[in-house]
């Protein structure tokens, strides 16, 4: 059995223990890889896949070249020379980047770097916003248009909510934290409130000025920590991405669920209210198929019906 051949086999299994049917994508990919094995290629590059996919009808090109595209991205994860053929309605350019799912390791790193810009407010700023982005998952926008009104201290006085209003698809929703959370919240706003005496925002994250952090700027800070950090990517890693917090709490929440003995089928929905999607379809979207999920959900194939059809 070929190398790509294996790979196909790990994410028809994976992607089906999700949930996914992948019958029509499964003979499709088949097809892809036994073209590959004809040519005694085992990398997956953009000028192959368009070759193959020329074969076929125009009507079936761009489904076709979709459905490699799909795999090509869990491929890239163990060859990084892999090429991802896209189409964002021009023919096969760059894509999306794949994303980077942070290790518990590279987040403290990544604070560490937030805790060196100057003043000390921003590096407080920074490292409070990242650490909740990590923590919740929310997105960038959400965390940037929050007001201290926003974020409350639970009955018990232990953890704490936040509440999202009226963010992307008009849906609000309150995201539970943990007294840890909140105690790091709370130092941050006795230091920002030392700093802004008389503030002129009610937002909780703020600029060196004390204004509202906007999402349409917080790019370029980002940016900033993550060459404080060294992450800014390389021929084998993807740069750090502000977004990528999003997509590391999805994916490692479900990891953590699967290693626990936790119903797939049951979390999903929780994990698509808790990200503020429209439906559980969009959250597997999040879903990153590393190594580490496929391997999760590895182990758990035999109990939840990874072999059948």
């Amino acid at each position: 059995m070929s190398a790509l051949r294996d790979l196909l086999d790990r994410y028809l299994r994976t992607r089906r223990a999700l949930g996914f049917k992948l019958t029509e994508p499964g003979r499709v990919l088949g097809e892809f890889v036994d073209f590959m094995d004809e040519k005694g290629q085992t990398t997956i590059r953009h000028d192959l896949a368009i070759a193959w996919a020329a074969r076929f009808s125009r009507g079936t090109v761009l489904i076709r070249l979709n459905t490699v595209r799909q795999f090509a991205e869990h491929v890239a994860w163990f060859d990084p020379a892999t090429e991802v053929p896209v189409l964002d309605g021009r023919p096969y350019v760059n894509h999306r980047p794949r994303p980077h799912i942070y290790t518990t390791e590279q987040i403290d790193v990544l604070l560490r770097a937030a805790g060196r810009l100057t003043p000390t407010v921003r590096a407080a700023v920074w490292q409070t916003l990242l650490g909740l982005l990590a923590v919740t998952g929310l997105r960038i926008s959400e965390a940037c248009d929050l007001n201290d009104a926003d974020i409350t201290t639970d009955d018990t006085g232990e953890g704490g909510w936040v509440r999202v209003m009226e963010s992307k698809f008009g849906k609000s929703r309150l995201v539970p934290v943990h007294t840890t959370t909140m105690t790091a919240i709370a130092a941050y706003r006795r230091l920002r409130d030392e700093r802004f005496p008389s503030p002129v925002s009610e937002a909780v994250f703020v600029t060196r000025r004390g204004t509202r952090i906007a999402a349409s700027t917080a790019g370029a800070t980002f940016r900033e920590i993550r060459t404080l950090a060294g992450m800014t990517g390389s021929t084998s890693e993807p740069a750090a991405r502000l977004h990528d917090f999003r997509h590391s709490f999805a994916t490692n929440t479900l990891i953590g669920h699967i290693r626990t003995g936790g119903d797939i089928e049951q979390m999903m929905p929780v994990l698509s209210a808790w990200l503020g999607h429209v439906s559980p379809v969009s959250t597997y979207w999040y879903l990153s198929n590393t190594p580490e999920l496929a391997a999760a959900l590895g182990a758990r194939l035999p109990m939840i019906g990874g072999d059948d059809e």
